[in-house]
């Protein structure tokens, strides 16, 4: 009985390091704008308004509004995030940029004042809050064709949103 015990659990170690854990990897996450994004406890939703077209000359903006519905703070990593956005018909994402004072100095610069701290990328969001970053991507993208976000928060382990957008 005991050479059965042994065999058992060698077949049973030879498995599990044959097959590393799957658990471990974090797939991507896909859910409708503003829901909540679980386990994370998060939901995030975005829109285009093309009046903020003439906001920071060469780039058009994206609203995205992020609900921390979790009880933790959700923190972000200007460095480290990813966000990009999806037009209808497109395969390839969109590279957007979600901190303009890093990616473009000379176009923050032209933004006013005042309006910088509204635009520039939060460290922080609190339990409960309600964020909105402002993204964004070259002019001559069609955001009348926006369909989807995708975001990459270095605070959650490092698996991609995808965020379908409700029109």
């Amino acid at each position: 009985m005991r050479r059965w015990g042994m065999l058992v659990m060698l077949v049973v170690l030879m498995v599990v390091f044959a097959f590393p854990a799957q658990a471990k990897k974090k797939k991507d996450v896909r859910v409708y704008g503003g829901m909540v994004i679980n386990p994370y406890g998060i939901a995030v939703d975005a829109s285009y308004d093309r009046r903020l077209d003439n906001l920071v000359p060469g780039y058009k903006v994206v609203d995205v509004v992020i609900i921390n519905d979790s009880l933790q703070v959700v923190y972000l990593n200007p460095e480290k995030d990813k966000w990009w956005v999806k037009l209808a018909e497109n395969k390839r994402p969109i590279k957007a940029i979600h901190d303009l004072r890093r990616a473009d100095s000379k176009s923050w610069s032209h933004i006013p004042e005042r309006a910088r701290g509204l635009l520039s990328y939060p460290l922080v969001i609190p339990i409960g809050a309600r964020q909105v970053i402002d993204l964004f991507v070259p002019d001559t993208v069609d955001l009348d064709r926006l369909q989807e976000l995708i975001i990459q928060l270095k605070s959650a382990g490092g698996p991609k949103f995808e965020i379908m957008l409700r029109q």
